[in-house]
């Protein structure tokens, strides 16, 4: 069948921006369970733009061969979301006797649900927020993440606390462990005798220097306390940047404890020699079992989630990412892995074992993200929520892993998506615009799966790049490390590396790159604008033609002094201490060079962003303004730091679309209305919709 031949950018596609949103589903952990009668249970959390951002547990009960049935656990408006960090996670758990226990988005209490029940409160939450609870083996108790906001406040405190269960009522939390600036990823042995955790202090970040504790799990006249803790492994004990990183801690059936470490560079899997208590400093020495060159562990962003489990027949499962793809292998101790049977995934974001039966939360380069299971036994697998890409595969643009020369001779990573279509095509000799996305973090990492949020562009006619900068994650610590007091140098030309690159391949025009990201990315981007602008000035030609930031970062002094407290010593890695090092904050913010700025620039934000307050945005917009420089900012009042609601997504993608277009000269189908003013004035904000 002949295409049509059409701009790049003016493709009718067959997503709109409406499918894209509902398509942006996100996950918080799953669990997996065999009920002993063949029958498979597994729960995993959603949260769902078209229903405000509302996040769901789910339940599905059956066989991998036969099918079963799936239902919401919560129901009407409850909503399970944990605020730990601002960023969450770890907001249910399965609770003793088929019980759910979810942390309620709205009080951030612990309630209880069984089947037929109402909901009853485990853990009260006056002016504490709760997360990532794990239940001792007798059901007794629940140990979880607490955040304690005091009042009068004196800072926030992070520790480890108990809770009785089967009461009729709140228990009084227990405190276990306490002390450092960070305690979090509780785990208990299987005997209940031991816990295991993560630590950290300021100006660390787990990502830099983790360390994993563990003591044993006691009672003392009716209450649990933790006694003989000690230092197993991480922290700032050597390795190849002089720290080591632990994360993700469990104990196997066996009684042995698990983590991820990168002493060798990358997040490798360990375990102690012996079941029980393992000697202080142990870990330090532990051998690897496998030498890969890939990551098991991950940055620790937000709470709970797993990325291993065991069998039951003794082998391991676990999610490795390497070159930008994401996969899952099973493997005895010892022994080379093997794929995991089912589908070829691209992008795992959780994964639990139990039996023979895994259950991950996973995407591949032609579906999005779902919740598989896998039979082990049979080698069979079932999608549980029963999910296709809404368009055909077609129309579907597949990833493309790519490494690229960058500066200081060294090369960076990314993933790359051409346009598609089965209905059009670009004109004979042209090439199509480019929009560089940049991931948050900064040590986050693409993902190489069939995202709606990539399939609206490429739709179109607009390719994609997806950059692993130097910092991202996926490619062993000495890379994260690249970009250690470089945050707004290396991951800038890296991104300036790869439009280059891929313009000189042929691949796209190199007179209509845009770019655009969220958060830690919306600062990339608008450097990005700087680094264009210094470059104008000295006679070399620019890269972008706009940029977008979503919820991005403008000025770093603001962020030190006004952010949130997970992550008000970040800077100190990235840039430099605060404020000893304020030249260079000063230096690196885009706010402070807006004088070079020439290119449009679009501002998407939330009204109530406690991460990158709205103030950020604002001021960048009156500094653009008063140079005269195209621009517009809409803000979502609602909205906090990532867009959740669906109405809101549809409205920041559309107006995005409008804005590339303006910028870059095609025509959006569609009949888009207009983003920047024909003049050079401020644009009044439109009210949410």
């Amino acid at each position: 069948m002949s295409r049509t031949v059409a701009p790049y950018g003016s493709w009718s596609s067959p997503l709109s921006a409406a499918s894209a949103a509902a398509g942006s589903v996100r996950f918080d952990g799953v669990s997996v369970r065999e009920l002993g009668d063949g029958r498979v249970r597994v729960r995993w959390l959603e949260t769902r733009p078209d229903e405000g951002g509302r996040g769901v547990v789910c339940e599905w009960v059956g066989t991998v061969a036969a099918g079963g049935t799936a239902a919401d656990v919560l129901t009407g408006d409850a909503s399970a979301r944990s605020s730990v960090n601002e960023y969450g996670g770890g907001a249910w758990w399965d609770g003793p006797h088929d019980a759910v226990h979810t942390v309620d988005a709205a009080t951030q209490r612990v309630l209880a649900r069984s089947t037929g029940a109402a909901p009853t409160v485990v853990v009260d939450a006056e002016r504490t927020r709760h997360a990532a609870g794990t239940v001792t083996p007798d059901g007794r108790w629940v140990v979880l993440e607490r955040e304690h906001h005091p009042v009068p406040a004196d800072g926030v405190h992070h520790e480890l606390v108990a809770v009785e269960l089967g009461g009729s009522g709140p228990s009084p939390a227990v405190p276990l462990v306490r002390g450092p600036d960070f305690v979090a990823a509780p785990t208990v042995s299987p005997d209940g005798r031991h816990l295991a955790w993560l630590q950290w202090d300021h100006p660390d970040m787990p990502w830099d220097a983790a360390e994993l504790w563990a003591g044993d799990l006691v009672e003392h006249d009716g209450v649990p306390e933790v006694r003989a803790a000690r230092r197993v492994a991480g922290g700032r004990t050597g390795g190849p940047t002089g720290a080591v990183s632990a994360c993700l801690p469990r104990w196997a059936p066996d009684g042995r404890l698990w983590w991820c470490d990168d002493r060798d560079d990358w997040w490798h899997l360990r375990r102690s020699t012996h079941p029980g208590l393992p000697a202080a400093g142990s870990g330090d020495d532990e051998p690897l079992l496998w030498r890969r060159a890939e990551e098991v562990g991950e940055p620790r962003w937000v709470a709970g989630g797993r990325r291993y489990g065991w069998t039951a027949d003794g082998r391991v499962v676990a999610v490795a990412s390497a070159s930008g793809r994401t996969t899952v292998w099973v493997a005895t101790p010892g022994s080379d892995p093997a794929p995991l049977p089912g589908p070829t995934c691209t992008h795992v974001e959780h994964l639990d074992v139990h039996g023979h039966h895994v259950a991950v939360v996973a995407g591949t380069a032609t579906t999005p993200t779902t919740v598989q299971l896998v039979d082990l036994g049979t080698g069979a697998s079932l999608d549980l929520r029963g999910v296709a890409a809404p368009i055909d595969d077609g129309d579907s643009s597949l990833p493309e892993s790519i490494t690229f020369p960058t500066s200081d001779d060294e090369v960076a990573h990314g993933v790359f998506y051409p346009p598609a279509s089965q209905t059009f095509e670009g004109p004979p000799g042209a090439r199509p615009p480019l929009v560089v996305r940049i991931h948050g973090g900064p040590t986050a990492a693409a993902r190489a799966e069939w995202s709606p949020s990539v399939q609206f562009w490429t739709t179109r006619g607009v390719a994609v790049v997806e950059v692993d900068y130097r910092g991202s994650t996926g490619y062993g610590r000495r890379y994260r490390e690249g970009l250690r007091d470089r945050w707004g140098v290396a991951d800038v030309e890296d991104c300036l590396a790869a439009a280059r690159w891929l313009a000189a391949q042929g691949r796209v025009d190199p007179s209509a790159c845009v770019i655009r990201g969220g958060s830690a990315g919306g600062f990339t981007a608008l450097s990005a604008l700087v680094a264009d602008g210094r470059a104008r000035l000295d006679g070399r030609p620019a890269v972008f033609a706009a940029a977008c930031s979503l919820y991005g970062v403008t000025d770093l002094a603001r962020l030190a002094e006004d952010t949130h407290e997970f992550e008000s010593r970040y800077l100190d890695g990235l840039v430099g201490p605060w404020p000893e090092a304020s030249a260079t904050y000063a230096e690196r913010s885009p706010m402070s060079h807006v004088d070079v700025v020439g290119a449009p620039v679009l501002l998407l934000q939330g009204g109530v962003d406690p991460v990158v307050p709205l103030s950020q945005a604002e001021a960048l917009r009156d500094a653009l303004a008063a140079r005269g420089v195209p621009h517009a900012l809409v803000v979502f009042p609602s909205e906090a730091h990532g867009f959740r609601q669906a109405a809101n997504i549809v409205r920041a993608l559309e107006t995005e679309l409008a804005f590339y277009g303006e910028v870059l000269g095609f025509t959006p189908a569609g009949g888009l209305p207009a983003v920047l003013p024909r003049s050079t004035a401020v644009a009044p904000d439109r009210p949410e919709t």
